[in-house]
């Protein structure tokens, strides 16, 4: 499943302008060298049945997915051809592209509901998404993508590092967990009240196969980061809001920041059943990793503006496309220090979102 090599990518470098935050700004235009390029590591296509689709066939839906590694940052990122970006570490010591790169290892699949904001109970009408489960050999993580089974279905991915002994069992079907729900609001970019901001549903599971927590919100978008003790279950506590965040993202043939720039709302609350930061963007996206020690206060005070410090222009394939072309997808991607939690954000021109921890030198 593991396709060649193309020429795919360009890298966005124009610099912030004045309609940006003060701080942001002056760190953007302080920037002095170029970013360096991402490197293309490897690729490849995975399937992801429908909901109610029993077994893989010919017809089974395939999603191209691109993984790169951001040399800046040092972290991997793998991308969808739906534009659904997913940071993951394992990528230290990977210098070039990876020579003879193994196809990806199914594990299991996955059905889970996902409720509405405001629904209280499962019910024959909640919406199922379907979830395949994947080990990346190459570099040694889990990968997950998500068919909401419409005709034009979503493909979103996530991935975070296995254990280094882990042996993976394809075929696994152990059931995943719930363990709770929470429904959380984030505004829109640049809206201060909170009266008009849209509302989601985020269900939590343990994936039983894998020892990792899925959080699902009711969009399909999927965060997956590996369990820290036994988190709660059922009776689960609110989340707590920290802070909020107005990011800019340039669409992959937008040069420079302007005015007609797009601006995404990021709210970040922490899950108190098990101290995890949760980052949703306003198209119902979101990121999750732990909490740093000791637990960050809440709300934040003195909130930090987001750092900006580069961008990025990345091509996706569709499944079976074997080469790169002039019609190959390119989604844009801008990249944020939150220096509120010690986070590193990755934005897509799509509205997906992910994380890492910042690297500290």
């Amino acid at each position: 499943m593991a396709r060649r090599i193309g020429r795919f990518f360009q890298v966005s470098c124009g610099f912030m302008l004045a309609l940006l935050a003060a701080s942001s700004v002056s760190d953007a235009l302080a920037q002095k060298e170029k970013p360096k390029e991402p490197l293309w590591t490897h690729a490849f296509d995975l399937s992801c049945r429908k909901f109610g689709e029993s077994e893989f066939t010919d017809k089974t839906q395939k999603f191209g997915v691109e993984v790169f590694k951001d040399t800046n940052t040092g972290s991997g990122l793998y991308v969808s051809q739906v534009g659904s970006f997913a940071a993951a570490g394992g990528f230290d010591g990977i210098k070039s592209a990876i020579k003879g790169s193994k196809g990806p290892e199914w594990i299991s699949g996955l059905d889970l509901p996902s409720r509405k904001a405001g629904e209280k109970e499962f019910t024959k009408d909640t919406r199922v998404y379907a979830m395949e489960v994947f080990y990346d050999a190459n570099v040694g993580n889990w990968v997950y993508i998500t068919n909401n089974g419409q005709k034009d279905p979503k493909g979103n991915v996530s991935a975070t590092p296995a254990p280094k002994d882990v042996k993976p069992a394809p075929g696994s079907l152990k059931a995943p967990k719930w363990l709770h729900s929470v429904d959380l609001s984030c505004r829109k970019g640049g809206v201060r009240e909170w009266q008009n901001a849209k509302k989601f549903g985020i269900e939590v599971y343990r994936d039983n196969n894998t020892g990792n927590l899925i959080y699902i919100c009711d969009t399909g978008a999927i965060a997956v980061l590996p369990e820290k003790g036994e988190s709660k279950s059922a009776e689960g506590k609110a989340p707590v809001w920290l802070h909020g965040l107005d990011l800019y993202c340039r669409k992959h043939n937008e040069m420079d920041f302007t005015k007609a720039t797009q601006k995404f709302g990021v709210e970040v609350f922490r899950d108190e059943n098990n101290g995890n930061l949760i980052y949703l963007s306003e198209t119902g996206d979101l990121a999750v990793l732990p909490s740093p020690k000791p637990a960050l206060p809440a709300p934040t005070p003195n909130v930090k503006e987001p750092q900006w410090t580069h961008g990025l222009n990345l091509s996706c394939r569709k499944a079976g496309e074997k080469e790169f072309t002039p019609k190959t997808r390119v989604y844009g991607a801008e990249v944020f220090r939150d220096d509120n939690t010690g986070v590193t954000l990755y934005l897509a021109e799509t509205g997906s979102i992910t994380a890492i921890p910042t690297a500290t030198k």
